[in-house]
């Protein structure tokens, strides 16, 4: 319980951190270089398009990292489990 209780708050900071510093770099920086170059505020959205496809991917794979590591999580679990059953009926 406690193990999959810090592995969701891990997974929900990751997911935070990857979300927020692209989003917000990518924007802050076309809105800078639409300062720069007069641009209006096309830079501005392209910087949140582009922000939003590098969210969309590294979400996808920290999702799936993190489900393969539950799914080891959970083989180690049922394998213990296994082996002390398999003590137990030795005896």
């Amino acid at each position: 319980m406690k193990k999959s209780l810090l592995f969701s708050f891990s997974l929900i900071g990751t997911i935070g951190f990857a979300t927020a510093l692209p989003l917000v770099a990518l924007t802050l920086l076309g809105r800078y270089l639409d300062r720069q170059f007069n641009t209006g505020h096309d830079l501005f959205y392209a910087g949140l398009v582009i922000a939003t496809v590098i969210v969309y991917f590294t979400i996808k794979q920290i999702v799936g990292d993190a489900v393969d590591k539950f799914d080891k999580l959970q083989n180690t679990k049922s394998e213990i489990r296994q082996s002390a059953e398999a003590k137990k009926t030795k005896r």
